[in-house]
């Protein structure tokens, strides 16, 4: 009976090998050139191209707005891929696109007395336009739930970004070894761009077989993404902000170099989050079509992957607060000593950050996605105050603190939520 509690299905347990094998040589790809570019950089030029690229992330979710969850929950449950569907998806995706360009524009012609960081955040934009590009075919696999085709998608990006990165990288080492980190930054930079356009294209490819869609635009879309789809997007954008605005707000108040030692020490949580994503990544699909047919089954699939989470986040963050001096000086080097004490107040963010990631996913499978929306608007609030506290006095780990209070009270709203609609799910299916 016990075993039971924390079994998996044989396709659940596939798709997260998969994801697991795909996300392993992903994010070791990736986290290799992280390191070699911040330590060829150095703080502050780190700190300018990690500003940069967390304002394009910061607003790129206006691209999407939910819509590539909402695709793969539909297909899930559906258990078909409609191609006029997807085209209908892909076409509100490129209006999208296009006002998050002009946004993007406007963002780097402010930094006009900054040049390289005003091209940085164009290139980055460019960068964060092929990710969501991407992010839509893997979605389509997630909705067929065949991690198969992600795990080749995601490891093929991060080979071809390794590679272009890399040789930029190299490029930079060989041509300015007095030191220019600015040419080296940009340089970096657009090869990160030209290698994120090549493997959306590839990620297409992949997709081809399943669905070959042809772009278009309904009324009847467009109903469905005011009702259904638009209260996610603004709950997935708010969240953006509570996760991201501390970065730009340190450069104001602290500079470039207090950025490059928060955002080293931050990298470490975005390379954590691969663990809550593959598991949601397997389940969430097979919790959506639960949730609708067999609430039970959804109850019980939710049980066990919280268990699973909070066993790994736990040991997480343990070793997050014993060595994070070890950890930074090992991947970064003496120049981000200061990140150790970023990464220990992050620490507790870890486990909470993966309970809650389980928690909002289950209230998009539950529907509840305008509760999710008020909850994300309301966070804004209390990170964006809290940051504006305590980054004047301690800098990245008062941003860090911020971000460990912010999980904590989404964890307080949300865990209740979900666990009084599927009670009351079981109890009406019983009746």
């Amino acid at each position: 009976m016990g075993g039971s509690r924390w079994a998996l299905t044989g396709r659940i347990r596939r798709n997260i090998a998969w994801k697991t094998l795909g996300t392993l040589v992903e994010k070791g790809l990736r986290l290799g050139l992280i390191v070699v570019a911040a330590r060829l950089l150095g703080p502050e030029a780190w700190g300018q191209y990690t500003y940069a690229l967390t304002v394009a992330l910061l607003f790129v979710q206006l691209t999407d707005l939910g819509l590539s969850l909402f695709m793969s929950r539909e297909i899930a449950r559906n258990g078909e891929v409609d191609a006029d569907f997807v085209g209908e998806v892909l076409g509100l995706k490129l209006v999208l696109a296009g006002g998050y360009a002009l946004l993007l524009v406007g963002i780097a012609a402010a930094h006009h007395a900054e040049p390289a960081v005003a091209l940085t955040l164009a290139l980055c934009a460019v960068v964060a336009l092929a990710q969501t590009a991407l992010e839509a075919a893997l979605h389509i696999f997630r909705g067929v739930q065949d991690l198969s085709l992600e795990a080749k998608s995601t490891t093929s990006q991060a080979a071809i970004q390794v590679a272009m990165g890399g040789a930029a990288l190299l490029t930079a080492w060989l041509v300015w070894r007095d030191g220019a980190p600015t040419q080296a930054m940009l340089l970096y930079v657009s090869a990160l761009a030209v290698s994120g356009l090549v493997a959306a294209g590839n990620s297409w490819r992949l997709a081809a077989p399943i669905v070959r869609p042809r772009i278009r635009f309904s009324r009847a879309m467009a109903q469905r993404f005011r009702v259904e789809v638009l209260p996610l997007g603004v709950a997935i954008v708010a969240s953006l902000i509570y996760y991201k605005v501390d970065v730009p707000m340190i450069r104001e108040i602290h500079g470039d170099l207090e950025t490059g030692y928060y955002t080293a020490g931050y990298k470490l949580l975005e390379v954590l989050a691969i663990i809550p994503s593959i598991v949601l990544a397997a389940t969430f699909p097979a919790l959506s079509a639960a949730v609708a047919n067999d609430p039970k089954r959804a109850g019980a699939l939710h049980g066990t992957a919280l268990r699973w989470l909070l066993l790994v986040g736990g040991a997480a963050t343990v070793v997050l607060v014993v060595l994070p001096e070890l950890i930074i000086g090992l991947m970064y080097g003496d120049r981000f000593a200061p990140a150790a004490n970023v990464l220990r107040a992050l620490a507790p963010s870890v486990l909470l950050m993966f309970i809650n990631y389980l928690e909002t996913h289950m209230l998009v499978a539950l529907g509840l996605v305008r509760q999710q929306m008020w909850i994300s608007l309301g966070l804004i609030a209390v990170n964006v105050g809290l940051n504006a506290w305590w980054i004047p006095r301690w800098g990245g780990a008062g941003a860090a603190i911020a971000t460990a209070v912010t999980e904590l009270c989404l964890f307080a709203a949300v865990m209740p939520l979900v666990r009084r609609d599927l009670a009351r799910r079981i109890t009406a299916e019983a009746t």
